[in-house]
């Protein structure tokens, strides 16, 4: 496996992780969960993780960073953004205090990683718990809200089916088949087999779903895929030069902190005139689709920031 499509694979699996904590902590205090949400949360957290697994490596202080710049710009985007759920009605997380939650999800991703590669004992196991588990579940998710999409339910009414009792059973379910598979003797790719069909088995009865089961299984068999074909090792890339680094933090920066800061009536005039309400290959530009993008460009820019650091303390030693 080369290095970027290894580092593709770790962010994403350190994404979906975060997102599975968050989704069970948002389920389980009747906090909104739909979609959307997790789409836009999922792609920020993932650039910011790929990127510093790809141009700055893997380990304890790239964990903290990462847990730092993905979460954080995920808060800038959604406080930005224009709503698409009445906050009268549900409870949205935008106030600030789950910025730290939302760190403390991604480092418990992070770290669980690298306990599950380095250490040895508990410690390994119950990295690979939080990992196989907490995947599965997050995939799980997406499948029922996906799925609640495509039968035609609005954002509102995906909310209000997408409840913690939806979710609890094909979380003990993969909680149940992973303990079995670390307790298992034969650690090889049937007894992984045979775990995650079990599990989706017990998600499907429960259900009374066959095409939940399914999906069920699915997720837990993608999970241990990742988990055990993942490169966990720091193996980032060469990169740019320091040059180039600050030119690219620098148009992130502008380019990005122009729509994030500028007033928004101003922007949106802009918007309007450029491309805001202009349909491309079939879809709709919308004014959040342009502060996605102005998110992630000032992620790049947090991450030149932190490479010219590394770069400038290694020529210092």
């Amino acid at each position: 496996m080369n290095k970027t499509l290894s580092n593709i694979l770790f962010a994403a699996l350190l994404t979906i992780v975060m997102n599975g904590l968050d989704i069970v902590y948002h389920l389980a205090t009747d906090w909104a969960v739909h979609l959307n949400y997790v789409a836009i949360k999922l792609t920020v957290v993932f650039a910011a993780a790929f990127l510093i697994a790809q141009f700055v490596g893997k380990g304890k202080e790239q964990g903290v960073v990462t847990s730092v710049i993905g979460p954080f710009m995920f808060y800038l985007y959604y406080v930005s953004a224009n709503p698409t759920l009445n906050r009268e009605v549900f409870k949205i997380d935008e106030q600030f205090w789950f910025f730290f939650l939302h760190f403390a999800f991604m480092l418990i991703a992070y770290f669980s990683a690298l306990q599950f590669v380095s250490a040895d004992g508990w410690r390994k196991n119950f990295g690979y718990v939080i990992l196989a588990a907490v995947g599965a579940t997050a995939l799980d998710a997406v499948f029922i809200m996906a799925r609640l999409k495509a039968l035609g339910f609005d954002e509102e009414a995906e909310v209000r089916a997408f409840t913690f009792a939806v979710a609890v059973v094909p979380l003990v379910a993969f909680l149940a088949a992973v303990v079995v598979m670390r307790l298992w003797g034969k650690k090889t790719w049937d007894a992984r087999a045979v775990t995650a069909v079990l599990a989706g088995l017990i998600v499907g009865f429960w259900a009374g779903d066959i095409m939940h089961g399914v999906a069920a299984a699915i997720a837990l068999a993608i999970i241990y895929w990742l988990v055990y074909g993942i490169d966990f090792v720091g193996r980032s890339v060469q990169g740019l030069s320091q040059k180039c680094w600050i030119i690219l933090g620098a148009v992130g920066l502008v380019l990005g902190g122009f729509y994030q800061f500028v007033p928004r009536k101003t922007v949106k005039s802009i918007a309007e005139f450029l491309i805001f309400d202009v349909t491309l290959l079939g879809y709709r530009i919308r004014q959040n689709d342009i502060i996605l993008v102005s998110t992630l460009l000032l992620v790049v820019f947090l991450v030149s920031v932190y490479k010219l650091y590394t770069l400038r303390r290694h020529a210092a030693n």
